[in-house]
């Protein structure tokens, strides 16, 4: 079952980089800062922007995590040790003064949300504000 998960090029990943190309950014695939590789990197700025897939990275609160069944020790661990991981990666990135996106899967399913949180994105990118940029939307239901 793991053999069929595509780490590279993923929809999300995918949709993220065209929307970033078509309004102007450039970007490089597969770069490291330090230690991490993050899904798209805004070297001229200083951004690294992850696409989180809303099951593997357990994004809290939101459907598409269906955490509630009951998974052996073995998954458990391995969702643990993938949010353990993020808040590694993210905290080392904030301490070499990088500033870091994560965008869920969940934002990318509905095109309207996804022109939506891609804007505040782009608002984020241009207002140079440090920190992380997240998100809002959590997918609650079918759509």
């Amino acid at each position: 079952m793991m053999a069929g998960i595509r780490s590279k090029n993923t929809k999300p990943e995918i949709l993220i980089r065209k929307a970033l190309h078509s309004s102007g950014y450039r970007f490089r695939l597969g770069s490291k800062v330090d230690s991490v590789r993050p899904d798209v990197v805004l070297r001229s700025r200083k951004i690294a922007i992850f696409a989180h897939g809303c099951y593997w990275h357990q994004h809290p609160g939101c459907k598409l995590a269906y955490s509630n069944r009951k998974y052996s020790e073995e998954w458990q661990k391995k969702f643990a040790d993938n949010r353990n991981r993020d808040q590694r990666v993210e905290k080392q990135l904030l301490a070499d003064d990088w500033r870091v996106a994560v965008f869920w899967e969940c934002a990318t399913r509905n095109s309207e949300i996804f022109v939506e949180e891609f804007s505040r994105l782009q608002n984020w990118i241009e207002s140079e504000e440090s920190g992380v940029f997240e998100t809002r939307y959590k997918r609650t239901s079918k759509m």
